[in-house]
């Protein structure tokens, strides 16, 4: 890996078995907390790319409206987010 490509401060399988268990250890924060949490750990992390990514997975709210059809099924999957 090229070192511009590399992260700023490594995370392993190891210490966190995997992406989303380094994930669950850190749930739950803030966008601004995820937000920072990204950037000191991974390169080329924006705040809307976080924030996106973090929404598509269901560790932050917002993807969907309370009227949109597909809000209960969201609700009852009790994404990340909800607890």
């Amino acid at each position: 890996m090229r070192p511009s490509r590399m992260p700023k401060r490594f995370w392993s399988s190891e210490s966190h078995g995997s992406f989303a268990g380094w994930l669950a250890e850190h749930h739950p924060r803030s966008r601004e907390a995820w937000v920072k949490l990204f950037r000191q750990t991974f390169r080329f992390t924006g705040g809307e790319i976080v924030n996106e990514f973090l929404m598509s997975i269901g560790y932050l709210p917002g993807a969907h409206i309370s009227t949109c059809p597909v809000y209960p099924v969201i609700m009852a999957r009790h994404p990340a987010w909800s607890r």
